[in-house]
């Protein structure tokens, strides 16, 4: 049975601010670095040759401690990075809410029924991530542990893919910064085993 461990990045500063940061390529803060050391002994005991990542700076710091841990290959996905805000990058939810109310009350309440000004819809998102998800998958046997770095709206689209849940509903879906969610597969039927894991971390 292979076990597709599926993270959100550390935390940045970004985060803390609730600024909307998109394809904006932000580190890790120290916070977001000490969960990423933390994510490397949830680790231990799998066999994990390669570690898949978003080529954005902040999956790849999260991914790296793990990685030195088990002398993985951190290979770069771009289909796996963040949905790109487009106008909205680099400007808060309030900055957003005065110019776009319309728009930024949308992407909470019907999020499937956005596409951004400048960027990218949630279908756009899970019809490329989903693809580079399956195309991972597919390269390892039936025993193996994959471990994927992404970001909190791409790893919803994926889940959502998954249960086959309408994309209206993916902010009922929890992901903190460096939430583990657990997708086991066996003979290609995925079920998932558990969403948002975060008690490494305390």
């Amino acid at each position: 049975m292979k076990k597709i461990f599926l993270a959100r990045h550390g935390q940045t500063d970004a985060n803390n601010t609730y600024t909307f940061q998109g394809h904006i390529d932000n580190h890790l803060n120290s916070n977001g670095l000490l969960q990423a050391q933390k994510l490397a002994g949830y680790f231990t005991d799998l066999n994990l040759p390669k570690i898949y990542t978003s080529d954005l700076i902040r999956t790849v710091e999260t991914a790296k401690p793990t990685a030195e841990v088990h002398d993985s290959e951190i290979v770069k996905v771009p289909a796996l990075k963040e949905i790109s805000f487009g106008d909205w990058e680099g400007l808060t939810y309030e900055q957003i809410k005065a110019k776009w109310p319309k728009d930024i009350e949308t992407f909470f309440k019907k999020p499937a029924e956005v596409k951004i000004s400048g960027g990218e819809s949630f279908s756009d998102v899970q019809n490329r991530a989903w693809e580079a998800f399956k195309k991972i998958v597919q390269e390892y046997d039936d025993e193996s542990d994959i471990f994927i770095v992404s970001h909190g709206g791409t790893v919803r689209t994926i889940l959502c893919a998954i249960m086959n849940l309408d994309l209206n509903e993916m902010w009922k879906i929890s992901i903190d910064n460096a939430g583990i969610s657990c997708i086991l597969q066996l003979e290609k039927r995925c079920w998932i085993k558990n969403i948002n894991d975060t008690n490494f971390l305390k």
